[in-house]
């Protein structure tokens, strides 16, 4: 089942031939030409950057947690399973979203790109700076950073350190414009790149020579991520695709059915039927039975409520982080809260709190959440004559916002901001 489509930050005219299952697959080490394998593992500890949309001083969205963090927030963990973003419309924060989902593709699929196209992100206002972002992510390899600044179709500076000693960093990479400067010896094969384009990813290029020493990073930026925020912001996979999705893949029905009935949608079973459209080919979607007095009852996808339709997309998502036991991954959701109550809102975050294998990082508009969440685990994008800032609530003086204690009294009342300035 292979799928054409946009890369979600790559302009109109270029198309990227993409095998449907590098998007949506539950179980990647069932698949021997991934470079991992079960033993590997990684998570996103902290990322930002600055110029960058609505951000035009730096910003920092951190998941990292601090010893102050109780045990029934952190589990024992020092980095964050599920951060939400929240913030009044139109502050920032799918922009937030996206300078990591920008830098999911620029550092995996940049190559694809036409040699003089201009790099796909925008800078604030669209002023002449230099654009930089940045991502910290924990693998077999350590704690390393990625770096890169660029403008229009040039990447300035590019680099990878190692950052597991804070002290001593460890220089593993270092690009700048089509020149690489420093290479440590365990990216020596990076020497092997007969060619360095001005407007891709280093990494990009060197997994189309199927350069060794970048797979584990790639793999971390490509197969193991999944994102619903695009160049253009929110991008839900289409309805077809998730259809499609569902006809390959039973378990993930049986998944989504069981939540489906726990969240009392009135749902107690649905499976994927198939017929010829006028073109000749074959179309998939789903049939939803209902248990009435009268007897069963069968719905189609377009009669059931927002929240079920939601639903459906919603937790084909879910089955993709949450039933990948190999290794981990990642789920960038934008507006997670969609259509949904609150109290559905809470089981789903539940689910990645459970899980060891997964990071949820979302936003949403759901006030109650933020109880749930915590101080350490909630990032408001607040904004200042268009200007975008974020800080994390634990940030706030400590006697304003007290372990165990409700957060929606103050945000309500106004004291900790993420609230839209009403006018007359």
């Amino acid at each position: 089942m292979e799928i054409k489509h946009l890369s979600h930050f790559a302009p109109p005219s270029v198309q990227i031939q993409t095998n449907f299952y590098n998007q949506l697959l539950p179980n990647l080490a069932e698949v021997d030409y991934l470079p991992f394998n079960s033993q590997d593992f990684s998570m996103f500890l902290k990322y930002g950057g600055r110029n960058f949309y609505c951000f035009k001083e730096d910003f920092d969205i951190d998941l990292r947690l601090n010893k102050n963090c109780p045990n029934e927030i952190s589990h024992g963990r020092d980095v964050s399973s599920a951060l939400c973003i929240k913030g009044a419309n139109a502050a920032g924060k799918t922009n937030a979203l996206k300078a990591l989902s920008f830098l999911l593709d620029f550092i995996t699929n940049s190559f694809a790109l036409k040699p003089e196209s201009t790099i796909p992100a925008e800078s604030f206002f669209h002023n002449k700076n230099d654009v930089f972002l940045y991502c910290e992510f924990r693998t077999v390899q350590g704690d390393l950073r990625y770096e890169v600044t660029f403008n229009g179709s040039t990447v300035i500076r590019e680099s990878l350190s190692n950052i597991s000693q804070k002290a001593a960093p460890i220089l593993l990479f270092e690009r700048a414009q089509n020149e690489i400067l420093t290479i440590h010896e365990s990216f020596e094969e990076l020497n092997d790149v007969p060619n360095i384009r001005s407007n891709a990813s280093i990494i990009s290029i060197a997994n189309q020579y199927e350069i060794g020493c970048i797979e584990e990073i790639y793999t971390t930026f490509y197969i193991r991520a999944i994102s619903n925020v695009g160049k253009m912001g929110f991008r839900d996979f289409s309805d077809a695709d998730v259809h499609e999705f569902y006809n390959v893949f039973p378990d993930a029905v049986e998944f989504s059915t069981k939540l489906l009935k726990r969240f009392d949608t009135g749902i107690h079973s649905f499976e994927i039927k198939s017929q010829i459209n006028e073109a000749g080919t074959e179309v998939y979607y789903p049939e939803f039975k209902h248990a009435t007095e009268s007897g069963v009852e069968i719905l189609r996808l377009n009669q059931q409520s927002s929240g079920t339709k939601r639903l459906y997309i919603l937790l084909a998502y879910c089955y993709l982080a949450l039933k990948n036991k190999d290794s981990y991954s990642y789920f960038i959701a934008d507006e997670l809260d969609l259509h949904l109550h609150s109290k559905v809102l809470e089981e789903i975050i539940t689910l990645f709190d459970m899980s060891e294998n997964t990071q949820l990082i979302f936003t949403c508009q759901n006030d109650l959440i933020m109880d749930q969440m915590g101080k350490y685990r909630t990032v408001f994008i607040n904004k200042t004559e268009s200007e975008s800032y974020s800080y994390r609530l634990d940030e706030l003086p400590s006697d304003l916002l007290r372990n165990g204690r409700p957060i929606t009294p103050h945000y309500h009342a106004s004291k900790i901001g993420g609230v839209p300035n009403i006018g007359e």
